[in-house]
């Protein structure tokens, strides 16, 4: 790739050199190619980010369970070559060390299951956008009615769409299908009565914490008059950060954390182990799971519900698995910050040079 770069480049300047009537036509190009290089480039890494780190892990660190004698699923068949074998045997679970504590080895995991490449890391990406959009109609019709507010339509086209969330966790957390196991999307979702029996309370729990993060901050905020528009009555008026101020927004973003740290994440990593218990018994996972629920659970043929409730799939996460938890996310949210940063820092120093070349035109 690089040497390509390299040869369209010294052919650029070769015709900036030899035919300078078109070197104006040329540089006013520039920024078009650049932009396009850059979603080429970017975009991908935005979605990495967005979708694995931020919906893939959290996922797959809520489903599992210290299983000291686990053994990752393998993805090496007999017929691949020794190097692709060995990728594959990468996604073990050892004694003591989470797969999930790790954001190389949930890293590595999802490419030995996408056949050692990056794919892996986007496997269910379609399903979810699928999912989302689905959300956002179901949402909009709801909020039609008059007499139903938009949070209110919210939760209503979560509960609609939870058989496909279900579905969509299944595919996250089991191997990929093969030609003898074409499984899709559709095809996974469990039984619809047994679904809404066992995901409409954790589902609802989390939108009530969802919504009480964003609500309960933000009439905070009115409260303590940082958002109070009277004083700034003068809209061209330029603002003026103050010691106070300062503090009100630490208050206020600490507030949010917290209820986010206490609230959120706990009634999310809930609802997902909620979702893996309707996964078939016939089915393996790809990280450490523990069916049973530590005896919580029986099975739906021992006078069993066949799921977990909301209590269980709390009371089976260890200290330390909470504390694996929440340190993936800082680590998530760290990582993401930093490329970020690093992305936000290499498009300045793009426009500075056009700037710059733009200046001396």
């Amino acid at each position: 790739m690089f040497s390509t770069t390299i040869a369209a480049g010294s052919v650029l300047a070769k015709r900036v050199v030899e035919e300078p009537s078109k070197a104006k036509e040329l540089f006013a190009a520039v920024p078009f190619l650049l932009l396009l290089a850059n979603l080429i480039v970017l975009v991908p890494i935005l979605v990495i980010l967005g979708y694995t780190l931020g919906h893939v892990y959290p996922v797959l660190a809520a489903v599992e369970d210290p299983l000291p004698d686990y053994e990752a699923v393998s993805m090496a068949d007999d017929d691949l070559p020794k190097d692709s074998a060995d990728q594959a045997r990468t996604a073990v679970a050892l004694p003591g060390k989470p797969i999930t504590a790790s954001i190389r080895r949930i890293l590595r995991l999802l490419r030995s299951n996408g056949g050692g490449t990056w794919r892996g890391l986007l496997r269910g990406l379609g399903y979810a956008w699928v999912i989302g959009i689905l959300t956002a109609v179901t949402t909009t019709f709801f909020a039609l009615a008059p007499f139903i507010p938009i949070p209110v339509a919210s939760l209503l086209a979560l509960l609609a769409v939870a058989p496909l969330t279900t579905a969509w966790t299944h595919f996250i957390i089991t191997p990929p299908p093969t030609a003898a196991t074409p499984r899709t999307l559709f095809n996974r979702i469990p039984p619809i009565r047994k679904v809404y029996a066992a995901t409409w309370l954790p589902t609802t729990l989390l939108w009530l914490a969802t919504h009480a993060a964003v609500y309960l901050p933000l009439g905070l905020a009115a409260l303590i008059g940082l958002q109070d528009s009277k004083n700034q009555p003068n809209q061209h008026q330029p603002i003026r950060a103050n010691a106070s101020d300062a503090a009100k927004v630490i208050c206020v973003a600490g507030v949010s954390l917290g209820l986010q740290a206490l609230l959120v994440i706990p009634a999310h990593a809930a609802l997902t182990r909620v979702q893996a218990s309707l996964l078939p018994a016939d089915e393996p996972t790809i990280v450490p799971f523990d069916r049973s629920f530590a005896g919580l659970v029986e099975p739906e043929v021992v006078t069993g519900k066949g799921f977990a409730t909301f209590g269980a799939a709390i009371k089976t996460v260890t200290l330390a698995s909470w504390g694996r938890i929440y340190l993936l996310r800082v680590k998530v949210f760290a990582f993401s910050f930093a490329v970020c940063s690093a992305m936000v820092a290499f498009i300045m120093l793009e426009m500075g040079l056009l700037t710059l070349v733009a200046g001396r035109k």
